[in-house]
């Protein structure tokens, strides 16, 4: 006991605070390795084709009930690799801390995937929007997931 009564921590326990410490760095580096090499291109290839096929669906009427389902199945399976993928690695990249001071382009490329939608919209109604956001949003997510994977990998 030290002057004011509490316990003072001995060796064998600071020592077991060290290992706990160094067990759990030893586990995050783990788990963020554990993001496959094929994660990011099915990431935002999948996006791309679930976007793009709701908005091209009523463009060939004849073909709009496959490339519906076609859409749902991408979109259903983009939903499913992100959450397996994430859950297993326990990496999110796109809800990483910024700091402050940011660089503008952080703030500003999750934008650019609404802005194609538009410009999509502008000249070829709905098909264009989904499809310019689609095509847009899978190039974006496929960077961003590849570039979250490699610095995972730098800092372990």
């Amino acid at each position: 006991m030290n002057t004011s009564g509490a316990m003072r921590p001995g060796p064998e326990s600071a020592a077991e605070a060290l290992r706990t410490a160094r067990a759990a760095e030893n586990s995050a580096r783990q788990s963020a390795r554990s993001v496959p090499a094929w994660y990011p291109a099915a990431h935002g290839l999948l996006l791309a084709a679930a976007m793009s096929g709701f908005g091209l669906a009523p463009v060939w009427p004849r073909w709009q009930g496959w490339i519906l389902a076609a859409a749902l199945l991408c979109a259903g399976t983009f939903l499913v690799v992100t959450w397996r993928v994430q859950r297993v690695s326990g990496v999110a990249p796109w809800f990483a801390r910024r700091e402050r001071g940011t660089a503008w382009h952080a703030w500003i490329l999750p934008l650019i995937p609404f802005a194609a939608g538009l410009v999509g919209a502008l000249l070829f109604g709905g098909a264009g929007a989904f499809t310019g956001f689609g095509v847009v949003a899978g190039a974006v997510s496929w960077m961003q997931a590849g570039r979250a994977r490699a610095g995972a990998r730098e800092s372990s």
